[in-house]
């Protein structure tokens, strides 16, 4: 089939509506200085004048139209050229009016995707049928014939494109679709493509999250400065050609070299390529013995004069008249405090290799600690400049580019902490392009170009390049976890949404659409906790439950404590138990295990602000005449009865409210005018609140 026979048989391969000479872009606003292609380019067109998301690659901002043959290139430029352009008068002369907002480019490749798709079987299936001749029964059969053999995702980029060619019908050469394909029913429902109503981001387990974060820092505040010494190090001695000069007599600088005693061989610290761990590092050597200017006195393992040198070396080191060393470099690791207690150098020396290896683990480190703690998007991570950190509100802050859902630039401010801006300066130092979290090197294989920062391909690596230090280098071990970008943000969010006023905090720094300051439903589904931060925050609860109840077992004995509530004699009977574990297990001042003591004899107290909850559901009014699957969630504080259930506690933390609470209620029933039922009701809420003041008489 001639896909050209889709048009009527005299129109050339010529739109009707555009002039093969016109720009793609009109009236739009540019970010880059790229030239704009025209509507009559049927290959390609590059549109990275409109500034693309680096997250998605410098491609995401290019249409192809080179896979769609014939006629079907020329309808496929007209869809693109009314998508980019949907104010244009072409398209109002022919009466069809839309949004002003152009439709995203990248939405506008994933249309060309679906509408291949729908060519490839239209070809196959109908021939020569035009478009402005199809009929219902035909898309239900391409629906019916598609769906069993496509996923579900393609299958949907297909039907959203069959329904465009309908959508901009008008100004399509030849005619579009004259109907709406399959009337009012959703593209989801016709794919079959099910839409969950939980977010599918993973959320990083608490296991993996604070270890991570531990390691990540101590990379930024302690072994950053070791590895750019060493780097600095090596730069220095690998001179420029330029400042090289010839070494005459590489046997004598060898012979001085070998005779000084602080001379130590460098042996290789990693294998890679063609070189083994533990050997020796030729070039290295070569470069140390002739301060810089040589790199193959060592080289040519042909040349007599070469191998006499390296025999030198080797029968030198065999006697022990010269020592080996890991690395080579002079630069020495900084000392850290190690899991067994001992204290020493987290890494056991530097070479050029591993240099090159700490400066991309260093900049992950950057990247996954400000991802973690700014809850940026990884696109706004990647649009972060040199010279953005900031300060916004008086508050320190670093400026970046919204981009999901917004065109053109959209700078934006995201506070963060100090740690935070001590990151990406570390960052801005390793980065070799504009961008603070790009290419630490050039490729070696395409001289000056930069390698591209593989996110996704680095975080895989991460978890195992930070375990391989091992325990010397301070660092706890990380269980094996799959990281992705996006899941560092989601993360933080549900860590973040346990504070006071979380969510909406939340709602700006995520920079979440909402009509108010506040958090909204967006916000609130994307910070809900999964199990393992369930009893994480749980675990952290009781410890500041411990952390309390230390300052209340300092301030006297168990019975020295004023008590009040139906809970009371058993609180008090617990501090005993402390007490008397305290007495032969606790150094005084040992505050760490008398916290742990307390937090595991009450695991289950609440603390609260009127009264002190001991969480035995046996004893739980708030659980009475509940149906047990309603009761099996434990007590419920907002169905408290701090008077009559046998959980509750006061101390005199809380003596302040009831004592006003009393002055209160004995206040109102001062009124004569007062209804009898609601006098009666008063008194007897005076009665239980006083069977609790009575215990603090002097409060």
């Amino acid at each position: 089939m001639n896909p050209i026979q889709l048009l009527p048989d005299s129109s050339p391969l010529v739109s009707d509506y555009w002039r093969d000479g016109q720009q793609v872009l009109l009236n739009h606003r540019t970010q880059e200085a790229y030239a704009i292609p025209v509507f009559g380019n049927d290959s390609r067109w590059d549109l990275h004048a409109l500034g693309w998301n680096p997250a998605s690659g410098r491609h995401s901002a290019v249409l192809l139209f080179d896979a769609l043959p014939g006629a079907w290139n020329l309808i496929a430029r007209d869809l693109a050229m009314a998508m980019l352009n949907p104010g244009h008068q072409v398209l109002r002369d022919q009466s069809l009016y839309l949004s002003a907002t152009p439709v995203h480019v990248k939405t506008i490749r994933s249309r060309l995707e679906g509408l291949k798709k729908y060519a490839t079987w239209h070809a196959e299936s109908l021939g020569q049928l035009p478009l402005h001749q199809l009929q219902q029964s035909h898309l239900d059969r391409f629906l019916s014939e598609t769906k069993p053999v496509a996923a579900k995702s393609t299958l949907s980029t297909a039907l959203a494109a069959v329904r465009d060619l309908h959508r901009y019908e008008r100004v399509i050469t030849g005619g579009g679709i004259p109907f709406q394909p399959w009337g009012d029913a959703t593209t989801t429902a016709l794919s079959g493509k099910k839409v969950g109503a939980e977010l599918s981001t993973p959320v990083i387990p608490p296991v993996v999250w604070w270890p991570l974060l531990r390691a990540c820092w101590q990379y930024i505040d302690v072994f950053s400065h070791d590895i750019f010494a060493a780097a600095d190090e090596w730069s220095a001695l690998d001179r420029p050609v330029e400042d090289r000069t010839r070494v005459d007599d590489p046997d004598g600088a060898l012979a001085r070299w070998m005779d000084e005693a602080s001379s130590s061989v460098p042996l290789h610290r990693l294998t890679y390529g063609r070189f083994q761990r533990g050997e020796i590092h030729w070039t290295l050597l070569a470069l140390l013995v002739t301060g810089g200017h040589s790199r193959n006195m060592f080289a040519e393992v042909t040349s007599p004069a070469v191998m006499r040198r390296r025999n030198k070396v080797t029968q030198a080191i065999a006697t022990g008249a010269l020592r080996t060393t890991p690395g080579g470099l002079l630069t020495t690791a900084a000392e850290v405090a190690r899991a067994d207690g001992s204290v020493g150098p987290w890494i056991d020396g530097f070479d050029p290799a591993t240099i090159r290896s700490q400066l991309k683990i260093l900049r992950n480190a950057c990247y996954v600690f400000c991802a973690a703690l700014t809850m940026m998007r990884d696109s706004e991570l990647l649009s972060i400049r040199k010279g953005a950190l900031t300060t916004f509100y008086g508050a320190p802050a670093v400026t970046s580019q919204l981009r999901k859902g917004r065109r053109g630039t959209r700078k934006r401010n995201w506070w963060i902490i100090e740690p935070v801006a001590q990151a990406i300066s570390v960052a801005e130092r390793l980065t070799a392009s504009d961008a603070v979290f790009g290419s630490s090197r050039l490729n070696h294989q395409k001289e000056g170009q930069l390698v591209t920062f593989d996110r996704h391909d680095e975080l895989k690596k991460f978890i195992v390049q930070l375990n391989a230090l091992g325990p010397d280098a301070g660092l706890e071990p990380i269980p094996d976890f799959h990281l992705a970008p996006h899941m560092f943000r989601r993360t933080m969010a549900v860590v973040t949404a346990q504070q006071p006023d979380g969510e909406i905090a939340l709602g700006i720094q995520l920079k979440h659409a909402a009509r108010r300051a506040v958090a909204n439903g967006t916000t609130s589904g994307y910070a809900s906790e999964t199990p393992e931060w369930a009893a994480e925050f749980e675990h952290e609860l009781q410890e500041a439950v411990a952390s309390r109840l230390v300052g209340m077992w300092s301030s006297g004995s168990a019975d020295d404590i004023r008590l009040a509530g139906a809970g009371a004699q058993r609180f008090r009977s617990e501090l005993t138990h402390v007490e008397e574990e305290a007495s032969a297990a606790v150094r005084i001042g040992d505050e760490r295990i008398l916290r742990t003591l307390l937090r595991d004899r009450f695991s289950t107290l609440r603390w609260g602000t009127i009264n002190h909850c001991l969480g035995d559901p046996e004893q739980a009014a708030c659980l009475k005449g509940l149906p047990a699957e309603a009761a099996a969630g434990g007590v419920m504080p907002n169905r408290c009865v701090p008077t009559a259930c046998g959980n509750s506690v006061v101390t005199d933390e809380h003596a302040p409210v009831w004592i006003a609470e009393e002055r209160d209620l004995v206040a109102k029933l001062r009124d004569r005018r007062i209804a009898p039922h609601n006098r009666e009701q008063l008194e007897a809420e005076l009665q239980d609140v006083r069977k609790i003041t009575k215990r603090f008489t002097d409060a």
